[in-house]
Parts: C-alpha cells; sequence; structure tokens
C-alpha cells in the first residue's frame, strides 16, 4: 500500500497525493496511472483539463505528464466540492 499525504499547500481544494519514489511496487505505480488515464473522464479544474477516476469515495487523477515523468497521483474525496 502506498502512503498517502495530505496536499498542504492547496487548503481550498483538499485532496491527497502518494509518490512513485514511496510506492512498494513502481510497476503496480504505474499500471494505476494508466487505468486512471483508459477508464477515466476528462473534465476541467480551472482552466486545465485533467483525466479523473472515481472508485467508491474517492476520485484519481494525475497531472498528466508522460507515464516515464509521472510523479504522483492524487485522490480527493467526492462528496468534497
Amino acid at each position: 500500500m502506498s502512503p498517502w499525504t495530505f496536499a498542504r499547500t492547496m487548503p481550498e481544494t483538499p485532496h491527497e497525493y502518494t509518490l512513485r519514489t514511496k510506492a512498494p511496487n513502481e510497476n503496480i505505480f504505474e499500471r494505476v496511472v494508466l487505468h486512471i488515464r483508459e477508464k477515466g473522464y476528462k473534465a476541467l479544474f480551472g482552466s486545465v483539463e485533467y483525466t479523473y477516476l472515481n472508485i467508491d469515495e474517492w476520485k484519481y487523477w494525475t497531472m498528466g505528464e508522460p507515464l516515464e515523468h509521472t510523479t504522483l497521483i492524487n485522490r480527493a474525496k467526492l462528496s468534497q466540492p
């Protein structure tokens, strides 16, 4: 299980992130990133479009860099604005 960290720099948009460097298995990290991108939906955050994937009560997304440069996965509770 990868550890999740609260994103303190964006308290107005509460969310957490997990880092590739802390993932116990980098292959699984990459598979999750690809799953989000292949099965997710496009939506805007401000003027930037991201790909999100809802799983249970969480919404997951990455910042959109190529897979080899993706360093984190974000998540936020779906009940949050």
